[in-house]
């Protein structure tokens, strides 16, 4: 995960509970029907516990996306904007525990936090390259997933 460092935070969206992120220039590939959407290089897809802070405060945690879809779309956009106004904000660092947990500080005092659940069998977290085929880091009870690298 180290090539994050130095790229731009440049997206951020939900599918569900799912936090999605994006990171580094943005690309427009085309889908099976040939139509083209813009993508970050990178993608971290967060199903777990996580925190954003700005500055030590806390602005969002993975119950900003829960509740009706309204509140989290709302949550969402209000996170586009953080990037529209403050950006670019650029990955500093990335660090990971043993539990497969990660520190993403960011410039402006940005730093999010990853605390997978050890106890499920679920899907806590996953980071890959945003093109065909590539290659999936998949985390689930805070370990690599078997299918990780498939």
């Amino acid at each position: 995960m180290s090539v994050l460092r130095g790229l731009e935070w440049s997206s951020v969206s939900r599918a569900a509970d799912m936090l999605t992120l994006g990171f580094g220039p943005k690309h427009g590939p085309k889908s099976f029907y040939g139509v083209t959407r813009q993508v970050s290089a990178w993608a971290l897809h967060i199903q777990c516990a996580w925190t954003l802070s700005e500055a030590g405060k806390i602005i969002a945690t993975e119950e900003s996306l829960r509740g009706p879809d309204e509140e989290a779309n709302a949550f969402a956009l209000r996170m586009r904007q953080l990037l529209a106004r403050n950006g670019p904000i650029i990955v500093e660092s990335i660090s990971a525990n043993s539990d497969c947990g990660l520190v993403v500080s960011l410039s402006q005092a940005f730093r999010l936090i990853v605390a997978p659940d050890i106890k499920s069998d679920h899907e806590n977290w996953r980071f890959f390259e945003s093109k065909r085929d590539a290659k999936h880091l998949v985390i689930e009870g805070g370990t690599v997933a078997p299918e990780a690298f498939d």
